[in-house]
């Protein structure tokens, strides 16, 4: 049975509950970044300081504030916590899978109890931990209460380590809450990764950290002594290998740091300048004295801010560092974007449920075959050719792809008209993707063209960004730096998505 491909993304458009668990992870690989979301729901009992003093104090404690922002593996991702907090009336009436839900109760007359009655400042109820799924609670008013010596207990903090697989017992702040003894501990932060994200911090992120690591593919590191590069190359911070310095002097930049003093004047009476080096370009330029934190670029410990859109606009590919930024008209979609867009649907809300586990078989008119296989929401394998025992097929061409790929069309516009469908292999696929088809027609309205019908479409190469007639926000961004993966637009088309 063929239906209307729910891929990249079309489910959100039909499927508006289940948007979010409990307790979230979200592994930002740009930026080496996990962020660990924490939803809670709090009943009547609790006034809006309750909710703020929780809220507060989970997340000061976990981001270990005052002190350096948690990491977690080899390469030392980081890792953010954020707590959402809402108000309802009733945890027993109003319970969701997407929010824990806290009742809250005074201590004096009526404590918090267990299932065998025992009487406890803050209780969860059975399982007790999460990771990912919710949780009910029964916590008093005198949480976080003052300590003897001085502080408050880290009762709320205690118990939002529940929230994201830890135990009691489990060392630091989970074994005592009392102030001076209720602390963050590696061991706490790598477990509550290991369990709640099911990721490890990727190899990339190792770069800068001051060590050429060539088994985690790296051909230089930008910190490193030396660096691992010629004379006349420098080391892009993003993908750790050597490239050749582009640098300008018209425009300030400069390869020698002696070129730059030489160049390096003050523009304005009395002020003093001096030249610092990009980490990002391998270029020295020349700035006012005291102006260093405007520009993350000249810190190694920002390394990471450069980011992949930097790592792209020098037009550098971690597969082919030698390879220059692309001229020629607009590139195939291939085994990249494939797996890109199988990641992403099975990252979507609802599709986590439906599609977390699958083998699919794509078939692309004009490209190939290809295949991906999900655990748990994420592409564990895959790559071009078709796999053994699929659970699912899918089937397009290689225009309708690129121009969803690209954004020329909408994907609710590619399910409706039937460019791209799909069927479940074996009884069971079948019927499960039948039944979110038949939810899709039956709920979600549309006007656009049909089936049957040929529309004429305006591809973004043929718009004029500086009119405003793009679907991002119009920089005027250099027309030697062309989107990655677009073909240059030509004088005065240039943009860059926000």
């Amino acid at each position: 049975m063929k239906a209307k491909l729910l891929l990249f993304g079309l489910f959100a458009c039909f499927l508006a509950w289940g948007a979010q668990d409990a307790t979230e992870c979200e592994l930002d690989e740009e930026s080496c970044t996990f962020t660990i979301t924490l939803n809670i729901a709090f009943d009547s009992g609790a006034d809006d300081t309750y909710i703020y003093n929780a809220k507060t104090e989970i997340e000061d404690f976990w981001n270990n504030l005052g002190g350096d922002q948690p990491t977690v593996g080899e390469c030392k991702c980081t890792v953010k916590f954020v707590v959402n907090t809402k108000k309802v009336q009733d945890c027993d009436q109003e319970a969701s899978t997407e929010w824990h839900c806290i009742k809250v109760t005074s201590y004096s007359t009526a404590p918090p109890k267990d299932t065998r009655g025992e009487k406890y400042m803050g209780y969860m109820y059975p399982p007790g931990i999460s990771t990912g799924q919710n949780l009910t609670g029964w916590w008093s008013d005198q949480m976080s209460r003052p300590a003897p010596g001085g502080g408050n207990y880290l009762d709320f903090a205690h118990e939002a380590g529940h929230m994201m697989g830890l135990e009691d017992g489990d060392g630091g702040i989970m074994t005592n809450t009392t102030p001076g003894k209720a602390v963050q501990t590696q061991g706490l932060i790598d477990e509550i990764v290991r369990d709640t994200c099911k990721k490890e911090c990727p190899d990339r992120c190792c770069c800068g950290n001051g060590e050429v690591e060539n088994d985690k593919g790296e051909g230089c590191d930008p910190v490193a002594t030396p660096t691992g590069c010629g004379s006349g190359d420098y080391c892009c911070p993003y993908c750790c290998n050597c490239y050749g310095k582009q640098c300008d002097p018209q425009a300030g930049e400069y390869a020698t740091k002696a070129g730059c003093d030489a160049g390096c004047k003050p523009q304005n009476p009395g002020e003093t300048v001096q030249c610092v080096y990009s980490y990002w370009t391998g270029c020295w330029f020349c700035i006012p004295t005291g102006w260093e934190s405007l520009y993350p670029e000249t810190d190694p410990d920002k390394i990471r801010e450069a980011g992949k859109a930097n790592h792209d606009s020098e037009g550098h590919s971690k597969e082919e560092p030698s390879a220059q930024p692309s001229t020629s008209t607009k590139p195939r979609v291939g085994e990249e974007s494939v797996l890109d867009l199988s990641q992403g649907l099975a990252s979507l809300p609802m599709l986590s449920g439906i599609m977390g586990n699958e083998r699919i078989n794509f078939y692309i008119e004009g490209l190939g075959e290809y295949h991906a296989a999900l655990q748990g929401g994420v592409v564990v394998e895959g790559g071009e050719g078709l796999q053994e025992n699929p659970t699912m097929n899918v089937f397009s061409d290689e225009q309708t792809v690129e121009m969803l790929y690209y954004g020329d069309f909408g994907h609710l516009e590619a399910l409706k008209r039937e460019l791209i469908t799909y069927e479940g292999v074996g009884l069971v696929e079948g019927v499960k993707f039948w039944a979110g088809d038949f939810l899709f027609d039956t709920l979600v309205p549309y006007d656009g063209p049909g089936p049957n019908d040929t529309p004429e479409y305006v591809m973004q190469e043929d718009l004029d960004c500086g009119a405003g007639e793009c679907d991002w926000e119009y920089r005027g961004v250099p027309e030697q730096e062309p989107f990655e993966g677009r073909p240059p637009l030509g004088p005065g088309k240039q943009g860059t998505r926000t």
